[in-house]
Order: C-alpha cells, then structure tokens, then sequence
C-alpha cells in the first residue's frame, strides 16, 4: 500500500488486523442499488477496491436484499474474496428482522452460515422476542460457529409507529448484557438513537463505554439513503465525543478512504 511518496508525506499509521480498536466497518449493497445507493459492487469492482482499501477494512456488512436475491454461488464467491483480504462478513440486523416476520429464523442462521457468514446483528424487539427464545437463537448461533453482534435501536426500527424516545444508558445495557453474556462480540450503537440523545450523547454513551470498554462498541453512522452528508457529520462527532480509536461502521465503499484522514489531521482530507 505504500510507495516512495509516502516517505515524504504523512501516512495512514493503522494497527495491523485483528485490532480491537480503530476498526472500520464497510456496507456492500450489491448491485441493489435503487432508490438510495449510486455504489455497486460486483466481484470484479471488489477485488480491484480492496487491493486498494482492504487494510482499512475490518468488517463488511451485506445488504439483506443482496443477500436474499443474489446467486448463492456469487455470494459465495464475494464473501470469499473479502475473507482473503481479512475482513469478516457479517449479516445486517434487517436479515433476522425479515426472517423473523417470515417465521424462520432458525434456518436464516444456518443459511448465513451456508453461505459463509461469519457473524450477523441481533436487534432489540422491544421484548416480542421472549428471552427464552433469544437463548435458544443464541445457543444456535454458537453450535454452529457463526459469531453475532446486538445492535441497539430506537424501537419504531422494530415496530413501527413507536414514539422516538432516547434510551438511557442503563436501558441499552440491560438489553445488551445477554448478548454479550452469550458471547455477543460487539454492541452496535444505531446512528438514529445516537440523534435521540442530542446533547446527552457523550454522557449516556461514555456510561457504556465505561460498562463495556470502547473495543466492544461500534457507532454507526447514517447511510446515504437518509443523506448524502450526513455520514460526515456523524462520524465527526463520534470521533470528537469518544476518540479517533473508536470503531466506526456502516462505511460506504467511496467513503472508506476519508475515514482515516477525519481520525488524523495529519493526513490530506478531500473536503
């Protein structure tokens, strides 16, 4: 990744892979592009990005569409290629929220692992999901060797027409800690709760942060169906509220190499 120049100029300084803190995490769409995305990725704009962008990558989330209406063999063939470069594909929180509508989550967690996913996103249900059951879905989940992360969301993400209301930080990790004492690698803290808490962020998720540790955490930020500059702000925030070693996800493809130079002044940003 570096060449001659770079001697000269400041360059990307990034712990190597596996590292606990200053992931970023990347969202691939596919060809499942409309109405929101203008970012395809097929296996030949994939391996081509990641020669290029693979050592800033830790995660790759795909797309539930893309997931559920791609050829598993091509799906395959893009998971693999992602693994070759070390970055761990997992399923988006919206996979186990369809499965779930259409009553089959046991086989959507065997089918992510068929396909080769190494980890997927349980969500908060505002307690339709017994814990009884959650147990048994976790229990599943780690018989058959497929990682999972809790995303904490507003609840109208679950069930619709629910009032936006923040939740405290004694809330998200009460829902949380079965997750993580499960084995849950990661909390996912979505961008739309981080919008709730409005100046109340930094408080209620530094009591997280100090609950879990920072490597545990993941902020996410908005995707370019709710606004094309958006993502900037969010990520801007995050870094000045909890550091530049905090992990990062729901990157766009274009926005993978901005990333670092928002976490280092030093480098050359484009905007």
């Amino acid at each position: 990744m570096n060449n001659d120049i770079n001697n000269k100029f400041p360059n990307v300084n990034l712990p190597k892979k596996p590292r606990k803190l200053r992931q970023t995490w990347l969202k691939d769409v596919g060809f499942h592009e409309a109405p929101h995305y203008l970012e395809r990725m097929g296996l030949t704009e994939l391996e081509d990005f990641l020669e290029v962008a693979s050592e800033r990558i830790d995660y790759v989330k795909f797309t539930t569409p893309q997931v559920l209406y791609s050829p598993n063999e091509w799906l395959n063939k893009k998971i693999n290629l992602y693994k070759k470069y070390n970055i761990i594909p997992f399923l988006d929180h919206t996979y186990f929220k369809f499965a779930y509508k259409n009553n089959c989550v046991d086989y959507a967690i065997k089918h992510g692992k068929s396909l080769g996913f190494e980890s997927m996103e349980f969500m908060n249900t505002g307690n339709e999901v017994s814990e009884k059951q959650w147990i048994i879905w976790r229990k599943l989940a780690k018989s058959i060797s497929i990682n999972f992360m809790y995303e904490h969301h507003p609840l109208k993400n679950w069930k619709s027409g629910s009032v936006d209301l923040p939740s405290s930080a004694e809330e998200i990790l009460n829902l949380a800690n079965p997750f993580l004492n499960d084995g849950a690698d990661f909390v996912v803290l979505d961008h739309e709760e981080f919008e709730l808490q409005k100046g109340e962020a930094k408080k209620v998720f530094d009591k997280i942060i100090q609950n879990l540790g920072l490597e545990k955490i993941c902020f996410e930020v908005t995707s370019p169906r709710e606004g094309l500059k958006q993502w900037k702000k969010d990520l801007s925030s995050y870094i000045n509220l909890f550091g530049k070693n905090c992990n990062v996800c729901n990157i766009m493809p274009s926005q993978i190499l901005q990333v670092e130079p928002l976490r280092d002044e030093n480098l050359l940003r484009q905007f």
